[in-house]
């Protein structure tokens, strides 16, 4: 039942029906006060009946965005990817009307587009949402996802950087961005562990850093090598603080354009993790490898380790 209070010039309108707690919104005219409680309480009475025909897709993707991506580790990037579905599907639709049928279409749409990994992350995480309807809030029987066929995977790189290539980037970079660089290929640091790493966290005496934070969730301690260590006491030990104080666009950015300008190809900054994963798989066991990069599982050292074939010939 809806009450209706004037305040001021504008209208109060407050709607109750039971187990759910009061609902109020304030309007300038009644008209739209009246409006909105009507369909408050169609709404309010559905839930009561568990149903949920008027749930709006847009709007759970929302209240999926605000409730559940915000808390999650990786939640920018969740949150870019919603917004990005917000505004590329049709989501002005009854949830209870997003089928299979809506689905691979739009997935159809984006392949022509974009590379099929990228296409297969949105897919992701609509699975994730579509789970929350289910599981959680019941707004849905199953997921529409349930028979949809998510793009393959991209095929895994393989490039290293080549000690020409190093030392063509290394007379071409900033200082401070070439020793982050030369980190990189020392330790095989993610560069957004790099990015993100303080003073607090290298232990030089030690031989070691530590990482609070990294991709799967876990910290980890990182080794050093001799040239690591030596870079670290080029920039200037530190009781804290940040070491290099770039953002993660920062980096990516001008390695691509200082790349560009040196007239190179084919290589990313974080190739350079795949460049010491093949260096440093030479100088250590598999299980160490796996601890310092931090791999739970040791076929993961088979992503980054891609040596030649004439290389490995001429280790026979």
């Amino acid at each position: 039942m809806a009450t209706f209070q004037k305040r001021n010039s504008r209208v109060t309108a407050t709607v109750r029906i039971k187990p759910h707690s009061p609902r109020s919104k304030t309007f300038d005219t009644m008209r739209d006060a009246k409006a909105w409680a009507q369909e408050e309480e169609v709404k309010l009475r559905n839930e009561k009946n568990q149903i949920f025909d008027h749930v709006i897709f847009k709007d759970a993707l929302i209240q999926y965005r605000e409730e559940v991506s915000v808390k999650k580790k990786g939640a920018k990037q969740e949150i870019t990817k919603i917004n990005f579905i917000l505004k590329d599907m049709d989501c002005n639709v009854h949830l209870s009307n997003v089928n299979k049928e809506m689905i691979v279409k739009w997935r159809e749409s984006r392949l022509k587009v974009v590379k099929a990994a990228t296409v297969r992350r949105n897919l992701v995480v609509l699975a994730g949402f579509f789970t929350w309807c289910v599981d959680v809030k019941f707004w849905l029987a199953e997921t529409p996802l349930k028979d949809v066929k998510l793009p393959n995977e991209s095929e895994h790189r393989e490039r290293i950087i080549t000690d020409l290539e190093i030392e063509i980037m290394s007379s071409k970079l900033e200082a401070k961005m070439n020793y982050l660089f030369l980190l990189a290929l020392e330790t095989g640091m993610r560069q957004s562990e790099l990015c993100g790493l303080a003073w607090e966290r290298v232990f030089i005496d030690k031989r070691y850093i530590k990482l609070l934070t990294t991709k799967n969730g876990r910290s980890r301690e990182v080794p050093l090598s001799a040239k690591a260590v030596d870079i670290l006491n080029i920039l200037g030990p530190k009781k804290s603080g940040s070491i290099f104080e770039y953002s993660a666009y920062e980096v990516s950015s001008e390695f691509r354009n200082t790349r560009i300008a040196a007239d190179l190809d084919g290589f990313t900054f974080h190739d350079a993790r795949h460049t010491a994963a093949t260096r440093i798989a030479l100088k250590i066991p598999l299980l160490d490898l796996c601890k310092m990069f931090g791999w739970s599982e040791p076929k993961r050292a088979m992503i980054y380790y891609n040596p030649t074939a004439s290389e490995i010939a001429s280790r026979l």
